[in-house]
């Protein structure tokens, strides 16, 4: 409470002094209720702007809990607050564009911008591709690329394979092909038994880039070739569709939740 009040009293002389513009602020670790949070726990009474989003696991006890990232609209002088008192841990907070003066809100895209920074693949960037929406051009070019990587085997020796990394699944460029029917065939609810890697295509059409995500499988639908993935950390599952899927596969040193990155750029 006392760290509250000593805020307040700067946020109120700040605002007398004339500094009373706002800007946007990536803060992770949400919600910002552990011991650590306590002199970030006033950040929590300003508008948050855009989805909450993964941000991988935090220990919790003798496991793992998941953790979150916002945006939100703060007044620049806790901004600086924040980016000061988190300066040995440059991911905790990072500073977003000033808010335009009158404005009613902040600009979509800077939202985005930042709540992609802390995970790259945001459900939004299928939503806006439309209905019957097929494969890009750096989505096929990549699957080529693992598909002549790795020669599948030809029985349920693909799920063996798949879970430590010895195999890719790569959907059909049209879909359903032989990938969906393989898919189907395997065992999809001990999927989720493994730590496995989707590399998917991420961000609007006119500026996707490709990432490499680590989390479980939960689902797959048939009929749309869309996954079910839960991001590492325990997060709830996300449905990624098939065209913005390049490949599924394991991770060869088998990691555990909490000990693989929540993300990390595509590499061939």
């Amino acid at each position: 409470m006392d760290c509250c009040s000593r805020l307040e009293e700067a946020l109120g002389a700040a605002t007398a002094d004339g500094g009373d513009g706002w800007q946007l602020l990536l803060v992770s670790g949400w919600p910002l209720t552990s011991k650590r949070d306590a002199e970030l726990a006033y950040l929590s009474q300003y508008e948050q702007h855009g989805p909450t989003v993964p941000f991988g696991g935090r220990r919790s006890g003798y496991g793992v809990e998941p953790d979150h990232a916002v945006v939100l609209a703060v007044p620049r002088f806790a901004a600086r607050h924040a980016v000061e008192h988190t300066r040995d841990d440059q991911q905790r907070v990072v500073l977003g564009p000033d808010l335009v003066a009158g404005s009613a809100g902040p600009d979509e895209r800077d939202v985005l911008a930042l709540l992609r920074g802390a995970y790259p693949y945001l459900p939004v960037d299928a939503e806006g591709d439309g209905p019957g929406a097929t494969p890009t051009a750096m989505v096929t070019a990549a699957r080529a690329v693992r598909r002549a990587a790795y020669s599948g085997p030809d029985s349920m020796e693909v799920y063996n394979d798949l879970v430590v990394g010895k195999y890719s699944w790569v959907p059909d460029d049209e879909h359903p092909g032989p990938a969906a029917a393989e898919m189907e065939n395997l065992p999809v609810h001990w999927l989720s038994d493994w730590m496995l890697c989707l590399d998917v295509e991420c961000g609007m059409r006119d500026e996707t880039v490709l990432h490499r995500l680590y989390g479980t499988v939960t689902s797959y639908e048939p009929g749309t070739g869309g996954v079910g993935f839960s991001p590492t950390g325990g997060h709830q599952a996300i449905s990624v569709p098939v065209h913005r899927i390049v490949a599924l596969t394991g991770d060869r040193q088998r990691r555990n939740d909490g000990q693989v990155p929540a993300h990390k750029p595509y590499e061939e």
